[in-house]
């Protein structure tokens, strides 16, 4: 903050979108590669935008379903996203298994699952390393462990963070024991326990569609359902991924945009199951090009700018677009409200 008359106008901002109880209105879904969340000071942790993904991570986030009897807690990295870091490439190598579920404990959004790396803000913040921990930040990461391990029930926790966790009833193995976590020793204490909690669990018999999985974890994320990935496979090549289902393409996911790109014939589908936002143009309007004040009707007030929306004019699905305005902007606000998509 370059005053301190602005961070008072900061904190007055993240007072009263708090206050509105709207929080997702003012938000975004996804943005572009290059754009980045600096958490750089103290105010950075009462950001709307933090405080939401601390909340739906804790309170709301499922894990894929072949990830929910051993959790395994991994220190975060400064290069984003983690998996392309050469500490977390080592860990990868001695944890194997598709069954455990990895998370990353870090500051400012406390804990950050693997299957959603790829998204904002987890995949683009910033903030300065000094290698030590403040209390509030351990409050944050230790609520956070205690309430999604109680609301998803795994039945060990390996903590290979270097945080102390305790959490009654629930078996913990610290696999650091004050070694650092790139160490040799700290490493094989890893994989051991990892081998050891997949053995009990029965996880390396599961017969399972992991990708599909964890597609669909990331989709409950998204956009609060995974019920049109029913009966789909996923193929390809990462990153970039095909979903289909009965010989159709429905989606593509794409990491480096971190969302999933469908295609026009799955939009009816989208639309009978309510998986997306809709907007409505007016009638008697020939929609040609992108979705303005000018066209728009009336839009749901949950938009978040770069969610996918179903388009309808008169009642009828007649396309799709892509937010670039959040919902306190709809359907009056100045400047292009959405980018067309498909026309159907």
């Amino acid at each position: 903050m370059s005053s301190p008359r602005s961070v008072e106008h900061l904190r007055k901002h993240d007072s009263k979108v708090r206050e509105n109880g709207n929080t997702h209105s003012v938000l975004s879904s996804a943005v572009s590669a290059n754009r980045r969340l600096r958490c750089h000071t103290y105010e950075s942790r009462n950001d709307p935008l933090v405080l939401d993904w601390r909340s739906r991570v804790a309170e709301e986030h499922l894990p894929p379903s072949h990830q929910r009897d051993t959790l395994v807690l991994l220190p975060c990295s400064a290069k984003k996203p983690y998996k392309l870091s050469k500490s977390h490439i080592r860990f990868r190598r001695v944890l194997r298994s598709p069954c455990v579920h990895e998370v990353m404990v870090t500051a400012p959004l406390g804990l950050v699952p693997r299957e959603l790396e790829d998204l904002w803000p987890a995949a683009h913040y910033d903030i300065p390393v000094s290698g030590e921990w403040d209390a509030d930040e351990l409050d944050v990461i230790r609520s956070m462990v205690r309430r999604i391990v109680s609301r998803v029930g795994y039945s060990v926790v390996i903590n290979h963070s270097g945080i102390g966790i305790n959490i009654e009833g629930t078996s913990i193995i610290d696999t650091r024991q004050g070694d650092s976590a790139g160490s040799r020793e700290s490493l094989s204490r890893l994989e051991s326990a990892v081998e050891s909690a997949v053995i009990d669990s029965g996880g390396q018999s599961a017969t399972v569609q992991t990708r599909l999985e964890v597609m669909m974890s990331i989709s409950r994320f998204i956009h609060g359902s995974d019920a049109w990935l029913e009966g789909a496979s996923v193929i390809g090549r990462p990153p970039i991924l095909t979903i289909n289902k009965d010989g159709s393409q429905l989606a593509k996911w794409n990491p480096w945009l971190g969302r999933f790109s469908f295609s026009k014939s799955s939009l009816p589908m989208l639309d009978e199951l309510g998986v997306l936002a809709r907007v409505s143009l007016r009638n008697g309007i020939d929609w040609a090009g992108d979705i303005f004040s000018s066209n728009a009707e009336s839009a749901d007030c949950s938009i978040r700018s770069g969610d996918e929306l179903l388009v309808f004019q008169g009642g009828k699905l007649i396309g799709s677009a892509r937010a670039e305005a959040p919902g306190w902007e709809w359907p009056r606000g100045p400047g292009r409200l959405a980018r067309a998509r498909h026309r159907l």
